[in-house]
């Protein structure tokens, strides 16, 4: 099963009342591990700041939903700017106003009314403006069974570039030692489910992945990336990979940080989605089968 929910207008959205609307959209769709839910932004976004802030309460409010009815593996993909919508292959489709539907020529669909609040919330107007500020940005990581937080960090790496965004991948030589290893993913999978995730999000741009096979990856070697985006959690990785490059003769990148989904720098981030916490689930689900 594969729905998708549209939303517009978000600086007068009530997010504190969206879940409603995910909870409805799973009364009326039989969803699985295997359904795929697209949450598409009609909105214009101008900053990766604050593109950050909605794709976090986004993420957040829609896998509260599904963790509640035991669903943790279903994907969920939040979509905006030049989306491939039209090509969405979907059984259903959300829409705030009958006028959308045209957007995605789909005769399976349901209006809803749309959460709103008095004034403004979440104005992007106080953001600095940086969409496609790069030509070639980076970034790395495991991206074993892709989850929510890698995709917010993807969704900002391509907000900010505007040619080829590199992806460094973590060789299976370096994750001998990982939790849970026999339900990790091979490089192909993951790296499948990278280019997949960002062929619907930003059609138009280059995705070129790298296997990474020491600490830096290709970050410490391209001369002509410029930015690095990466986690909260691992900007001493990105302070490390300028080190190396200085020491080498290459340009200091711009270091652009996303937000951890789940979780606090005062405790490590313990609560933070993880696909450790992931293939713990696929052995549990096992040991119980």
């Amino acid at each position: 099963m594969k729905a998708a929910i549209v939303l517009q207008d978000l600086e007068t959205l009530d997010f504190s009342r969206l879940e409603t609307h995910f909870e409805e959209c799973l009364r009326d769709l039989s969803f699985d591990d295997a359904g795929e839910l697209d949450v598409i932004l009609m909105d214009e976004f101008e900053s990766s700041a604050y593109l950050d802030t909605i794709l976090g309460k986004l993420y957040s409010s829609a896998r509260e939903v599904f963790l509640n009815k035991g669903l943790y593996l279903t994907s969920i993909n939040v979509l905006f700017g030049k989306c491939a919508v039209s090509s969405l292959d979907l059984d259903w489709l959300y829409v705030p106003k009958e006028s959308l539907k045209k957007h995605f020529n789909h005769r399976n669909y349901k209006v809803f009314e749309q959460p709103v609040i008095q004034g403004y919330s979440y104005s992007g107007e106080n953001y600095l403006a940086d969409v496609n500020k790069y030509k070639v940005s980076a970034l790395g990581g495991t991206f074993d069974h892709i989850h929510d937080g890698h995709k917010i960090l993807l969704s900002v790496a391509a907000f900010l570039t505007s040619s080829k965004l590199i992806i460094g991948i973590t060789d299976e030589e370096l994750l001998l030692k990982k939790k849970y290893k026999e339900f990790l993913e091979p490089f192909d999978k993951r790296a499948d489910n990278v280019k997949r995730f960002l062929s619907l999000l930003k059609p138009a741009l280059t995705a070129q992945i790298v296997p990474i096979k020491d600490v830096c990856g290709p970050t410490g070697t391209v001369p002509d990336i410029e930015c690095l985006v990466v986690s909260r959690e691992t900007i001493s990785g990105g302070e490390f990979v300028n080190k190396t490059r200085l020491a080498k003769g290459l340009s200091k990148l711009d270091i652009s940080v996303v937000n951890v989904l789940g979780g606090n720098e005062e405790d490590g981030w313990k609560e933070k989605l993880s696909s450790t916490e992931l293939r713990k689930i696929l052995m549990d689900v096992k040991n119980r089968s």
